[in-house]
């Protein structure tokens, strides 16, 4: 599962809905902590997710996007590498994260930093008969269905491209 690790403030809550996904069989969390993120999502409640997750049986992975490369020097991943710094004293692995492809507000707010000459392909394109991952709106919405009114096995079962 991958996750910006904000949902509430309230750390009893944050505490039992990581009890709640340990217990539901979630084996993994990357974990989106960047630039990006933390412009409006607040560190603390984040940080306080990822400890709640780091002491359970949940393997967890901080994942930042990085724009241009992990290697660039822009301001952006400066601001990055200060975030990643913030979870230090947890000691949770960073994974590969990934880099911010141009396209949609991206590419409108970020575009100075996109060489125009070059070709993208976007790590984010899926064929729709070979689902590998699903991402589901705040509204409950994924492979046209809703969780909210269907359980996920269904919709999966059910799901036509």
């Amino acid at each position: 599962m991958i996750t910006n690790g904000f949902f509430t403030k309230d750390t009893d809550r944050i505490a039992e809905v990581v009890k709640q996904l340990e217990e539901s069989g979630v084996c993994q969390i990357l974990l989106s902590v960047d630039a990006f993120h933390q412009e409006t999502i607040p560190l603390e409640p984040v940080k306080y997710f990822a400890r709640c997750v780091a002491n359970s049986k949940i393997n967890i992975k901080l994942s930042p996007a990085w724009l241009v490369s992990k290697e660039d020097n822009n301001p952006y991943n400066v601001k990055t590498r200060e975030v990643l710094k913030a979870f230090e004293d947890l000691k949770i692995p960073e994974g590969s994260g990934n880099v911010i492809f141009p396209s949609g507000n991206a590419l409108k707010y970020l575009g100075e930093y996109f060489d125009e000459n070059m070709e993208y392909s976007s790590p984010y394109e899926e064929d729709p008969k070979d689902i590998r991952a699903i991402g589901f709106s705040p509204d409950g919405e994924v492979l046209n269905g809703n969780v909210y009114q269907k359980g996920i096995l269904d919709i999966l079962r059910d799901y036509q491209p």
